[in-house]
């Protein structure tokens, strides 16, 4: 038996205003279709109207112009009494509401009185918000705060500083803000920061502040302890240990699923290695830009084993310290390596043996551009993901429209092959062929007990792709006599390899 559709409260109250707005509207645009009986959608039941409406939901675009902005929903309503029903007693799962922000609202003034959940939108304020824009945003937060489900705000300091003084009380339903400053903001959060002086839990669910100062928001953060997707870009970190400050709010959010964390600068001394690990068992997302040094500091303290998608982007070649402990303690299995040299960077990305398979899937796993900094940068970078490279079948290299002979020189083939232990498929393009041959190991002496046996002993296949040093009259036949003393001693090893061209 499906479940009952719960009813709104207030929900005859907002029943009477719409259809006196349907009632005011041409009576040619909108036509009843409980005066047809006969059609086969007057006998759906609610659950199925209901399925149908949140799948269209779900399919406009832009949709948080078109449903939050432009109420699209509304038309819905205005079709017969039984889908108005349907759609404001599934209020939540429709995600219906009333956004208030600086342009004045239309065709919806007879229901804003009603009980439906209000979006406070004020992004872009980079203007000074007065007028009739600023007494909408302070009736809001002032006189409906027990409505307000999601406020976001993009703008000036000072700006913010209008909505400070309206926000010193309780929000029991919020649970999304976002917060983005012109620049960085130092001032300290109150403690009655949408709590107001009783000070009760937050009920957040989605946290996102830009731009902001970690020293301005930590006592904030340790209130917001029921949030699940976490996203602070912090212009500085101050103090002796921002990253413990950090570690300690985060050990507050047990059920934290999606963290990003940008550091554009990092202006502190860094405390020594937490004695003890926050452990984010739910967590599945996890992306980081911008200082190494404060993501090393911060990895040290963290455990995330659930990890599924990671994103990190370097500003500069990080210590290759805490890292790899965070890194290998994903249960994820890895299939595929892409290993990208672009110009002045490389980065790796990882691949499951699903993404793999699905050729147009993107990697969920990926770990730079990371800038050039010395010849061991790609090994360091490839240590760190060791322990997810020794299930690797598959590697892909790519060189693209970058210095050729400096990566040559770069990329100590050999030390990078050796992460690769069960490593089946080897694939190259626009890479200098010449320089992978005289890595590979030319002849065994002892076979039964020689390193060089051990040396990708589970290779079967390399594939060549576009040599960039040739054009595309060059014959290609030297290519592959590059590869023959391999070839052969593998051969006579037990272990036959194959070289071929790329199609």
């Amino acid at each position: 038996m499906s479940p009952p559709i719960v009813s709104l409260p207030g929900y005859d109250l907002l029943m009477s205003n719409t259809m006196e707005a349907t009632d005011e509207q041409d009576q040619g645009t909108f036509q009843d279709t409980e005066r047809l009986p006969n059609l086969t959608i007057n006998h759906l039941p609610e659950e199925l109207l209901l399925e149908i409406f949140d799948s269209y939901r779900q399919d406009i675009d832009p949709y948080d112009i078109q449903w939050r902005k432009k109420h699209v929903w509304i038309d819905l309503t205005h079709v017969c009494r039984k889908w108005r029903a349907v759609v404001f007693a599934s209020y939540s799962r429709l995600d219906l509401g009333i956004t208030v922000g600086p342009e004045k609202p239309g065709h919806i003034k007879t229901i804003l009185s009603g009980p439906l959940p209000i979006f406070i939108d004020y992004k872009g304020m980079y203007r000074d918000i007065s007028g009739s824009a600023l007494w909408r945003m302070r009736a809001a937060l002032k006189h409906h705060h027990d409505r307000v489900r999601e406020i976001a705000f993009e703008g000036t300091n000072t700006n913010f500083d209008k909505i400070l003084k309206v926000t010193q009380c309780a929000f029991p339903v919020l649970d999304s803000l976002i917060l983005h400053f012109e620049y960085n903001y130092k001032t300290k959060l109150p403690d009655t920061f949408l709590r107001g002086p009783d000070l009760p839990d937050l009920h957040l669910r989605r946290l996102e502040l830009g731009r902001i100062s970690l020293d301005s928001i930590s006592e904030f953060l340790l209130s917001a302890t029921t949030v699940t997707d976490l996203s602070l870009v912090i212009d500085t970190v101050f103090g002796p240990s921002p990253e413990a400050s950090l570690l300690t709010c985060l050990q507050g959010m047990p059920c934290l699923r999606r963290l990003h964390l940008s550091i554009t600068s990092a202006s502190a001394l860094l405390s020594s290695t937490p004695k003890d690990i926050v452990p984010l068992s739910k967590l599945t997302d996890f992306r980081y830009i911008g200082h190494s040094l404060f993501l090393d500091a911060i990895v040290a303290g963290l455990s995330a084993p659930s990890l599924l998608d990671v994103d990190i982007l370097f500003d500069d070649l990080p210590p290759i310290v805490h890292l790899p402990r965070f890194i290998n303690e994903i249960e994820e299995r890895y299939h595929a390596v892409h290993v990208t040299f672009h110009e002045w960077e490389f980065s790796f990305s990882l691949q499951t043996q699903s993404e793999h398979i699905n050729k147009n899937g993107k990697s969920r796993f990926k770990l730079g551009p990371v800038p050039r900094h010395s010849q061991v940068s790609t090994i360091r970078i490839s240590g760190a993901l060791s322990t997810k490279l020794t299930t690797v079948e598959e590697l892909h290299v790519t060189f693209i429209r970058m210095s050729f002979n400096f990566w040559e020189n770069m990329i100590p083939w050999r030390e990078l092959l050796q992460h690769f232990p069960r490593l089946k498929a080897f694939r190259t393009e626009g890479a200098n062929n010449y320089g992978i041959a005289r890595a590979l190991p030319q002849d065994y002496e002892e076979p039964d007990d020689d390193d060089g046996l051990a040396f990708l002993s589970a290779l079967e296949e390399i594939e060549l792709g576009k040599n960039p040093t040739l054009t595309d009259e060059s014959p290609r036949g030297p290519e592959l006599a590059a590869f023959e003393p391999f070839v052969s001693a593998r051969q006579q090893a037990g272990h036959p390899v194959k070289v071929f061209f790329s199609p």
